[in-house]
Order: structure tokens, then sequence, then C-alpha cells
């Protein structure tokens, strides 16, 4: 398993919305939270695990069931 820096974590979240065509209000909406949540992860600033799981269920047409966060 690789680990990836925190850094390289916000480029793939970057390119994954990029590649996406999304928008802050898009997740915004589809995760019902706020926007400072959704503007602040995507700057890197607070981590919210549940809109990384969002970006790769929308990035690879899966739908995850369970997951923790260890």
């Amino acid at each position: 398993m690789v680990t990836i820096t925190y850094d390289q974590k916000l480029i793939l979240v970057r390119v994954m919305v990029a590649s996406l065509d999304l928008k802050s209000s898009d997740i915004e909406k589809q995760l019902n939270i706020s926007r400072s949540v959704v503007s602040r992860h995507l700057r890197g600033e607070r981590d919210y695990p549940p809109i990384d799981m969002f970006l790769v269920e929308q990035f690879f047409g899966v739908k995850i069931k369970e997951y923790s966060i260890a």
C-alpha cells in the first residue's frame, strides 16, 4: 500500500473535482453540508472524509456501502 502525503491528496481531490466538472455548490447539495465545510476541505484547511467518499463514488461510478476512518 502506498502512503500519500496531504499535498498529494489535495491535488488528487482537485483533479477529481475538475474532471467531474463539479462545483462546490453541487457537493453542498448532494451531501447537505454548508459551503464553508466544502471550501475548507477543497483548500486543505480541514479534512472532511464524506467529501472524499462522495468524489470517489462519483469518479469511479461505484457505491460504497460502509467505511470507517481509522
